[in-house]
């Protein structure tokens, strides 16, 4: 089995090729820059095309053509997610390819209206666009939030680091509110599980998969940071307001994610269990594996 990766050399992309490379498939790259990918990984690689831009339709061309698989690591960008994500899915269309795994590692849009949280506006349209345009039923993963952003000023509480380290919540429940998360190596792991596994994906079928490592809180990240580092986190509150519309993109994002959590939207109600294939990580052990390697 041939599997593309495009965004080979973002750093999911190169665990994705990892794993893959790990299980005996053979994989090709696709990106802008071979330099930037692991030496080791690169000299796996049944090849690697070089693209100019996303738009770069004669390298979307060599790259899709006699792959099985193509999966879709770009950066989550908003020109990415929807118009690169497009022209790779319309090469993809061309080269027959049947097997495409969307880029959508993210917290859980399909709970979700188009509008509820901006930075999920082009998941969603990219959904509708190619179930009414397009043969391929892609495959769409849903994992809750990368464990990297959760003590960041992306992640639930827009967590402020330094000497004295914040965390806002909002509303009267926000530092309980729940948050499903993901370690990048189990998102990884358990996408070529399903790429190898998943009901219906071998067949052409797609389908959405949800899987996470676990639940937490603004609550249980300032206890685990506490813990880990030594170092009280002061948890702020702050009041629900009405945002502005549309949305500055990522300057309202942890107030806009809180508004959906007080709701229970970004709950899974249903989740993929993969744990035979690789056991979650605690996250007060990754944190300590984070602090100890950065």
């Amino acid at each position: 089995m041939l599997i593309l990766i495009a965004g080979i050399s973002g750093s999911f992309g190169q665990l994705l090729a990892k794993v893959a490379l790990s299980r005996g498939l053979s994989v090709r790259g696709f990106g802008r820059n071979p330099t930037t990918l692991n030496p080791d990984i690169f000299s796996q690689l049944e090849s690697f095309v070089q693209s100019a831009n996303y738009y770069d339709i004669p390298a979307l061309k060599k790259a899709v053509s006699g792959v099985d698989v193509v999966i879709n690591a770009y950066a989550p960008t908003p020109v990415l997610d929807l118009d690169g994500h497009l022209l790779l899915l319309r090469a993809a269309e061309r080269a027959d390819v049947k097997i495409f795994i969307a880029s959508s590692w993210s917290r859980d849009w399909t709970n979700i209206q188009f509008g509820d949280f901006e930075h999920y506006n082009n998941h969603k349209a990219f959904q509708h666009q190619v179930a009414n345009t397009s043969p391929i039923k892609p495959v769409y993963i849903i994992n809750g939030i990368f464990a990297d952003l959760l003590w960041s000023p992306y992640g639930p509480g827009a967590f402020e680091a330094g000497e004295k380290p914040r965390m806002k919540y909002w509303g009267d429940h926000g530092k309980t509110d729940k948050h499903p998360w993901i370690a990048q190596a189990d998102a990884a792991e358990w996408t070529i599980d399903i790429l190898l596994h998943g009901e219906g994906v071998q067949a052409g079928k797609g389908g959405i998969f949800k899987i996470q490592t676990g639940n937490t809180t603004i609550e249980e990240l300032a206890a685990v940071y506490e813990n880990v580092c030594g170092t009280k986190v002061e948890l702020v509150r702050e009041e629900m307001r009405k945002l502005p519309a549309p949305l500055a993109y990522f300057g309202w994002m942890s107030e806009a994610a809180a508004l959906v959590a007080s709701k229970g939207l970004w709950e899974m109600k249903r989740v993929d269990r993969l744990t035979q294939f690789r056991t979650p990580m605690p996250l007060g052990r990754w944190l300590k594996e984070k602090m100890s390697t950065a």
